[in-house]
């Protein structure tokens, strides 16, 4: 989501994982909440931090990285944020990080 639209998503509820899917270079996330009764769908590419950079001298060739989600396992809950005018627009805040493939 543009930053500028993310800037609109004031409130914050809980939602759920739905289905997690592996499309053989990243993962994809589809998570499921609630505002005033109606169900949404939020679907994000999972991002991860760079824990460790391997360099062949000063040449970067590879990294580790972990889920910017701790548990991305379908029926956990995460936090969702929202637009409450447009309660559709919605971002998940946990996954803040950098996107590999």
């Amino acid at each position: 989501m543009f930053v500028f639209k993310k800037k609109k998503c004031t409130e914050e509820t809980i939602g759920f994982i739905k289905k997690k899917r592996w499309n053989g270079d990243l993962w994809f996330l589809t998570v499921e909440y609630s505002v005033d009764g109606k169900t949404y769908i939020v679907k994000e590419q999972l991002t991860y931090h760079i824990t460790k950079k391997h360099k062949i001298g000063s040449i970067p060739v590879g990294v580790h990285a972990s889920s910017t989600i701790e548990n991305i396992e379908v029926g956990a809950s995460i936090r969702v944020r929202y637009n409450p005018n447009k309660p559709k627009q919605s971002y998940l805040p946990e996954n803040n990080g950098y996107h590999i493939s």
